[in-house]
């Protein structure tokens, strides 16, 4: 990556410089320190907490989500949603309706997204530079297909088997918009890196990870990351998503699931048994006088992702300069735990692993380093080249002046001036490390024809500590679900009366015996939306990267911002009979695409 800006008439405008604008400039800047790092924070808050989720406390693990995320973003109801079902059965309606929120969130997502790569090219630019730089959060694109399965799993621990076969069609809907968005993406970095090379400003800018030494480029392509397909359909989904429609008597909806999961896994061998036998389990559902069950264990922890700062040495005016980049590094595999005992009543069961979610994580950051790698080599290709104008603007001053005292001015001047740049910019030097860490690491499932009625369930934990649990399990089909932490586990069934709603309260209306009076307020009076921390650099990046991008509107419906949700500890009046996901999901703030930075370039006016 090289630089050289000697002999160059045609710097970026940064004269003028007017010390009374100092103040406002630098709270903005130190707004925008906060910003930048807030989303860093915040992950590192979250990892510093894992050993809560490890050891099974689930109760303390929502109470740190609830503390740690100032913005209820997308990230915030997966975490917590997530969280909650981990908490027991009667913990299923706060979860749902907090997931159900992210679910809606994420179709917002992905209209936004769509729209701003499909725009013009300068729409395209802004959003694969500023990305990250927002307190919104992009889901990744396994966490997308994770959440369908979660809310489906809810579902049918309260015996709601349509609700997750809707779960389990939107699912597969969605996968189409997730890859439509992951080739558009990938052709936009294209484009900007392009734009980015042609620029004099930037013309050093790379996407190749490759370009970068000192990069741990090792713990993204280990064998079993190697081995997938993608980074978003996971087998255990889709195999989900054929029992939930087998159960419902779809068998050409049931097929498609089996066979995609046959496809991603094709070593697992009660999947092939179930395509083979789809055709007759449904044609003798009505004489099934067993309990047809999946058993699904989910183990391991998602690694932590963390910001990892590299020194890189550019040619940059005449000189060598030493820049700073920071790229997201995921840590090595740990606490891996591979079930060796289930028992239900006197049977055995042998489970498999069927979806491994931390290699979905490698090969999803994988795929994106190309866009970080842009972002950060631009950034700081852009920085200096700011520092650079407002020391050669601090200096014109000065010849201007002849008389010591303006000349000291402009000294100061330009010392404030370069001092703003290299704090704001370095404000921007960020990467977003977020990622929805409650996941587990492994999905292992195994199914089993077992006797109608209650049945006792044993297993081994990971510190060799033997749980029991009786289960119900009822004629047809039936889902137990078993996450294993070090020394506990949770374990759901499908069909449980525990995980429905309580019966809403019927409170007796009371009279107020001093009303109040109330004034409505006037429109002037009404609370304007807070822009965006990051908006002020817009107009400074802008005067390096071309035009300024159009103003895009987003096409999703405007919503009110989302109702505050109770404390995970207390059970909120829930409608007893739930819309699918896919509806009824009212009082949600829209997504807002990230804002790349909008009037720093004032200070220099």
């Amino acid at each position: 990556m090289h630089q050289t800006l000697s002999n160059r008439p045609n710097l970026p405008k940064f004269s003028a410089l007017d010390f009374s604008k100092f103040g406002a400039a630098a709270s903005m800047i130190g707004a925008c320190l906060l910003t930048g790092c807030a989303t860093q924070t915040q992950q590192l808050k979250m990892n510093e907490s894992r050993d809560q989720f490890k050891n099974g406390d689930m109760q303390s693990a929502a109470a740190t989500i609830q503390s740690v995320f100032k913005d209820k973003n997308t990230l915030y109801y997966l975490e917590l949603g997530g969280v909650q079902r981990l908490q027991g059965a009667k913990q299923i309606p706060n979860s749902t309706q907090n997931l159900l929120v992210a679910d809606q969130l994420v179709e917002q997502w992905e209209i936004a997204t769509s729209d701003k790569l499909k725009r013009s090219f300068t729409n395209m630019s802004s959003y694969i530079l500023s990305e990250g730089l927002s307190s919104n959060y992009d889901p990744k694109p396994y966490e997308v297909s994770l959440l369908s399965q979660t809310i489906a799993l809810n579902h049918l621990s309260q015996g709601r088997w349509n609700d997750a076969m809707v779960e389990a069609k939107k699912m597969a809907q969605r996968e189409k918009v997730i890859e439509e968005l992951i080739q558009s993406k990938v052709t936009a970095v294209s484009k900007v890196e392009q734009q980015q090379q042609n620029n004099q400003n930037t013309k050093g800018a790379t996407s190749r990870i490759q370009d970068i030494g000192g990069y741990p480029i090792n713990l993204l392509d280990d064998e079993e990351t190697r081995s997938l397909k993608n980074a978003y359909q996971s087998p255990a989904a889709y195999y989900l998503s054929g029992f939930i429609h087998e159960s419902q008597g779809e068998a050409s909806l049931a097929a498609p699931g089996y066979r995609l999961a046959i496809e991603l896994r094709p070593s697992v061998n009660f999947f092939k048994t179930s395509i083979a036998k789809l055709d007759s389990n449904i044609a003798n559902q009505a004489k099934k006088s067993f309990a047809d069950t999946l058993i699904m264990i989910d183990t391991g922890y998602m690694p932590k992702i963390s910001p990892h700062q590299i020194s890189q040495s550019v040619a940059f005016g005449g000189n060598s300069k030493l820049v700073t980049l920071t790229f997201p590094v995921i840590e090595k595999s740990s606490d891996r735990f591979a079930p060796n005992y289930i028992q239900l009543g006197d049977r055995i069961a042998n489970p498999e692993l069927v979806a491994n979610i931390d290699a979905m994580a490698r090969k999803n950051l994988q795929d994106e380093m190309p866009a970080y790698v842009l972002r950060a080599t631009s950034r700081a290709l852009v920085s200096l080249a700011a520092q650079y104008a407002a020391d050669q603007a601090a200096q014109q001053a000065a010849r201007k002046n002849n008389q010591n005292n303006q000349n000291n001015n402009a000294a100061i001047i330009g010392a404030i001036a370069g001092m703003l740049t290299g704090y704001g910019l370095q404000a921007i030097n960020v990467t977003d490390v977020r990622h929805w860490s409650t996941l587990p690491a492994q999905t292992y499932m195994a199914r089993m024809g077992l006797p109608i009625g209650t049945t006792v369930l044993k297993f081994a934990l990971p510190s060799g500590v033997i749980q029991s649990q009786t289960v119900n399990l009822v004629g047809g089909y039936n889902v137990i679900y078993i996450r294993m932490f070090r020394n506990k586990a949770t374990v759901l069934t499908s069909n449980d009366p525990a995980a429905l709603p309580l019966p809403p309260q019927v409170v007796a209306p009371q009279t107020i015996t001093n009303p109040i009076s109330t004034v409505p307020r006037a429109a002037s009076d009404e609370v304007k939306p807070k822009e965006g921390t990051l908006d002020g650099f817009k107009k400074l990046f802008s005067g390096f990267m071309g035009p300024k991008p159009e103003e895009a509107t987003l096409s999703a419906p405007v919503l009110a911002p989302p109702v505050e949700l109770e404390s995970a500890a207390a059970a909120p009046a829930v409608n007893p009979t739930p819309k699918p996901a896919s509806v009824n999901m009212d009082g949600l703030k829209p997504y807002e695409p990230p804002n790349l930075l909008n009037s720093l370039q004032q200070l220099f006016n």
